[in-house]
């Protein structure tokens, strides 16, 4: 059966993570994905590279694509790119500021030529407000964003990129949105995510404030105001934050606890569950035994409470903990290091990983799409495309006679995946 963006023509400018990984998205569901690379190829396919032009980072957000390599400074070659991207359903792109007006690849330009063009834009900090213009990547944004693991030690990276693809399904979510608008009003439009957007999204549980319950964020943000120009080290600002939170006995029931052999998740959020935890494990906490009832000095009780729950898991391994809990019904399970996760049986049971061909590097294992449907499956169709793999192919698509394609290949403006 066909995807559900079959018959759909994508051209992508994408770069790096949230723009290429919606268009993977999108070729997975069976779209048509041009991917437009400059003459030397994306700049991911020098991150992490394996050969000179194929990179880790750019085979894990590029399969299914079509690639053409150009130098979009030649007018000659910028006009045919400017064609395909007028006659396409959709554009994704992250261009920097400004340069999509530049190029004429900009939305008000394609989408005079093309009502029903829907442009996918992705941004840092939006286009609005001082930091509109500012350029920005994940790293960037999670320490705008406080997005980080805020440690006695100092800040640190969460290590993984999960804004840039928050932003990337934000994307995709957004382009499914405007196709179903087109399909009833035969209208495109265009739409942004920005990366900061896409962290506020990922910390929906704690940015929001309630105005009687979130008063010590007041106080805490006119403590940084003046904290660190008076010379207060980073273990005294994240000690002083502590001490202004409201203490959460949460902490003993949703985290990661040590057992005997190693360490597991557990999330014990809801009451009858803590119940269930207190009975397995074997300890007494009066604060979820006696709704009501409230200790003295709520953090040193935490403090405590925690440390003997530590030491009673440490009797068992985590095998035995994770039966126990688990046939109670109280969420909890091992921890893994990624390392482990591509030879794992329930990930490989539920075709959450795919192996494929590449044409240079042979055999890859790569993440399958992310949602399963019924009738109109995502689909792995092939890996991502050696570079300017396709480019004859799709400047013939742009109009394009082969006389012309080669002399830009000849001229050295377009790349044709010799």
């Amino acid at each position: 059966m066909d995807g559900p963006f079959a018959g759909l023509k994508v051209v992508e400018f994408g770069r790096f993570i949230a723009a290429p990984y919606c268009g993977q998205l999108l070729a997975d569901g069976g779209a048509d994905v041009v991917k437009v690379e400059a003459i030397d190829g994306d700049d991911t396919r020098r991150n992490g590279p394996i050969l000179p032009t194929e990179g880790r980072q750019y085979i894990n957000k590029n399969r299914g694509k079509r690639s053409v390599a150009v130098d979009l400074g030649d007018a000659e070659a910028r006009a045919a790119i400017q064609h395909l991207a007028a006659t396409a359903d959709i554009v994704v792109a992250n261009f920097r500021p400004g340069q999509a007006l530049k190029l004429g690849l900009d939305y008000e330009t394609l989408s005079a030529q093309n009502p029903g063009l829907i442009y996918a834009e992705n941004t840092a900090y939006g286009r609005q407000g001082p930091m509109a213009n500012a350029a920005g990547m994940d790293i960037v944004l999670s320490a705008y964003s406080g997005l980080i693991n805020v440690a006695e030690s100092g800040p640190e990276p969460l290590g993984e990129p999960i804004i840039d693809y928050a932003a990337g399904l934000l994307l995709a979510w957004g382009v499914s949105t405007a196709l179903y608008h087109r399909e009833r009003t035969g209208r495109g439009q265009r739409l942004d995510v920005a990366l900061l957007q896409a962290a506020l999204v990922l910390l929906n549980n704690h940015v929001g404030h309630i105005d009687v319950a979130d008063s010590w964020r007041e106080e805490f943000v006119a403590y940084l105001k003046t904290a660190f120009a008076e010379g207060t080290s980073w273990a005294e600002v994240v000690q002083h934050r502590q001490q202004l939170q409201p203490t959460a006995l949460l902490r003993v029931y949703y985290g990661f606890l040590r057992t005997g052999d190693g360490v597991m998740a557990v999330a014990a959020i809801a009451r009858p569950l803590r119940l269930k935890m207190m009975e397995i494990v074997g300890f007494d906490d009066r604060w979820t035994r006696e709704p009501g009832w409230l200790p003295d000095d709520a953090s040193a009780y935490v403090r405590d409470l925690a440390a003997t729950v530590e030491e009673i898991l440490k009797e068992h391994p985590t095998g035995y903990w994770v039966a126990k809990l688990a046939a109670a019904g109280v969420p909890a399970g091992p921890m893994r290091f990624l390392e482990e996760m591509a030879d794992d049986e329930q990930c490989w049971a539920n075709a959450f990983l795919v192996r494929m061909e590449h044409d240079l590097l042979g055999g890859l294992t790569v993440v399958a799409p992310p949602v399963k449907f019924s009738d109109t499956p995502l689909r792995v169709t092939t890996a991502s495309p050696t570079l300017g793999k396709h480019t004859r192919e799709v400047l013939a698509d742009a109009g394009l006679d082969t006389a012309a394609i080669e002399g830009l290949i000849r001229r050295g403006v377009v790349f044709g995946g010799e």
